[in-house]
């Protein structure tokens, strides 16, 4: 993995209000698309909600070519911050099989809901 571009992008968590191109999500956290796709394919294959997110082809498949769902940006987001702190992909695959609440549909919504309340 080459040096991030931006190293700070992923100290916060990332919410969007609309679904978002992978290309796009690479430069608000300040990586290359590459990155981009190294992190969403170890979410993909561990975290099934973020898989259950992408809408199925008609022969069943995942389209994995749609744009992110908020939900898809904000597990990514949290990823690379993994990525950061423990610098190998094997030990954040690893970190996200121990602590799979912490990329849970459940926890996105409900730290969107205490965002949501802070800015009221």
């Amino acid at each position: 993995m080459r040096q991030r571009r931006q190293p700070n992008k992923t100290k916060h968590d990332l919410f969007l209000d609309f679904p978002s191109t992978k290309t796009y999500l690479a430069e608000l956290l300040g990586v290359s698309r590459s990155t981009i796709n190294l992190w969403e394919n170890i979410a993909f294959w561990r975290i099934q909600a973020f898989r259950d997110s992408y809408p199925k082809k008609s022969t069943g498949e995942y389209d994995r070519e749609c744009p992110l769902s908020p939900y898809q940006c904000w597990v990514l987001c949290r990823v690379g911050r993994l990525m950061s702190q423990i610098v190998t992909s094997e030990r954040v695959k690893q970190g996200i099989a121990k602590n799979p609440n912490h990329f849970s549909l459940y926890s996105f919504k409900k730290s969107q809901q205490q965002l949501t309340k802070l800015g009221a």
